[in-house]
């Protein structure tokens, strides 16, 4: 409710909880004063809840990862980027081939470019449809790879958590925010869809009998519901035959 929302953020905390989610971002736009609410609702509803915001404008959103204080929507991207990184935060680039939400603003420098972008968005409604994941392939050579379900209200239609977005790391704000700065993200359709992590020098890929593993110089189907493969550098994803994306790996 702090801005298009209409829930407080203990019945958010407490519906992502009853979803299985250990964690979720709370990102209002252009405000930070949901901030101050965070850690009882988080205590509440036993989930860790990420502070951020939702830096919006006509011409594209990002997200400012963070305990950061507010960024000024009203300055170029590029101050954001700077901003949120002197300040210890991760920013992405949000839904950014989303109808009117898409991002149009000038082409960051590669100095303040993030490469953390949010591929998957709930409006992705045909995963055969590869300009979400040709946009992210464009923005960087080394894209990290989150989704978001971009929750609102309930009669939306699509819950917190799908997409759900995977994260290798500590179950603090501070772990999370880490590890989406070390790459170590997947994202999956829903809580118990099939996954595909990356764990070391190994992919874990699970509940994806019949499913594409495809990455760069890979093609192989998967064979069993839990299956360890030598895991190879770059964006991987599964597929099915019908080129539907079902899980994403940084």
């Amino acid at each position: 409710m702090h801005s298009d929302g209409s829930l407080t953020v203990a019945e958010l905390a407490c519906l992502a909880a009853d979803r299985g989610l250990d964690f979720l971002a709370v990102t209002d736009h252009n405000t930070v004063s949901h901030h101050a609410e965070l850690p009882a609702a988080a205590a509440y509803a036993a989930i860790s809840l990420l502070p951020g915001q939702e830096i919006t404008t006509d011409l594209g959103h990002a997200n400012a990862f963070g305990d950061l204080g507010w960024i000024d929507f009203r300055e170029p991207p590029g101050v954001w980027a700077a901003a949120v990184r002197e300040r210890g935060g991760v920013m992405s680039i949000n839904h950014p081939v989303a109808a009117d939400c898409a991002w149009r603003h000038p082409t960051l420098g590669t100095d303040v470019r993030s490469p953390v972008v949010e591929t998957w968005h709930w409006s992705w409604l045909d995963r055969s449809w590869g300009a979400p994941l040709a946009w992210t392939q464009a923005w960087t050579a080394a894209p990290i790879m989150i989704g978001g379900s971009d929750y609102h209200r309930p009669e939306e239609g699509h819950p917190p958590g799908e997409p759900t977005t995977w994260i290798l790391g500590g179950d603090t704000p501070g772990g999370i925010l880490d590890g989406i700065r070390a790459g170590a993200t997947s994202v999956s359709a829903a809580p118990g869809g099939p996954l595909l992590l990356r764990h070391g020098d190994d992919f874990l890929v699970l509940d994806a009998d019949g499913l594409l593993l495809w990455g760069p110089d890979t093609r192989r189907v998967i064979v069993g519901d839990r299956v360890v493969l030598p895991a190879r550098p770059g964006p991987h994803r599964l597929e099915t035959f019908r080129n539907e994306v079902m899980a994403l790996c940084s």
